[in-house]
């Protein structure tokens, strides 16, 4: 009776073994597959970054050339502006807000 009990304990302890071996495995190769899965993503961030930065660069580039000096000189004469005149400009006082009239 002894060597059947230690052939089954035996059997037991190979079972466990081999289901905690396939356990392990199918952790690391799960792990594997989101460490892949987050490398992309962090690909994709990293390209969408680079995609907006050269949006903003360029942005940047045209709203220096739409607010240049010579440009809005240019502009102004093509619509027909030109510099206020004397008695042009009317200032106004500020009300304090919460002032009665």
């Amino acid at each position: 009776m002894s060597a059947k009990v230690a052939r089954r304990t035996y059997v037991l302890a190979m079972s466990v073994a081999l289901a905690a071996a396939i356990g392990l495995g199918l952790a690391l190769v799960w792990l594997n597959i989101e460490r892949v899965n987050r490398a992309y993503a962090l690909k994709a961030t990293e390209a969408e970054l680079a995609d907006k930065s050269d949006l903003v660069a360029k942005l940047e580039v045209e709203r220096d050339n739409l607010l240049a000096p010579h440009r809005l000189r240019e502009e102004a004469e093509r619509l027909g502006l030109s510099p206020a005149r004397p008695g042009q400009i009317r200032t106004l006082a500020a009300r304090a807000r919460g002032a009665k009239e």
